[in-house]
């Protein structure tokens, strides 16, 4: 991405971001994966629906451990989630993320994780662009 796109993806998302437990700061790669996909939601709003959903798994890019990411990108929200392992539910993830995040959201105990994020961060679409969730 060049430094154009970071900024603009400033101007279309609020971005999120865990301190990552391994360096005990938040993570430049986690970060760096939100944006590029944050711009790339957002310039696939256009030609796609509102059910729109990109998910996968990749290294982050630049992360001196090599961490795996989850990610789950919709028009609504960009979650990623960083070492874990594949058999982790999605729906618990979430639930922990949403209960770091999300004001007001039900409490969930990361005991319940098969294996806990070493970071996590999310993408949500700034007013204007955000439909609700059903």
């Amino acid at each position: 991405m060049t430094p154009m796109d970071h900024k603009t993806t400033e101007y279309t998302h609020y971005f999120s971001q865990s301190i990552c437990m391994h360096h005990g700061a938040p993570c430049p790669a986690l970060a760096r994966m939100l944006k590029a996909l944050a711009g790339a939601v957002d310039k696939a709003r256009p030609v796609t629906t509102a059910e729109f959903e990109l998910c996968g798994e990749s290294l982050l890019d630049g992360c001196a451990r090599h961490c795996p990411a989850r990610f789950i990108a919709t028009h609504d929200r960009i979650r990623v989630f960083c070492d874990v392992t594949e058999t982790t539910e999605t729906q618990a993830l979430d639930r922990f993320a949403d209960s770091m995040f999300q004001p007001g959201s039900p409490a969930f105990s990361a005991a319940k994780l098969e294996r806990r994020p070493c970071a996590m961060g999310e993408a949500l679409p700034k007013s204007g662009r955000h439909q609700a969730r059903a």
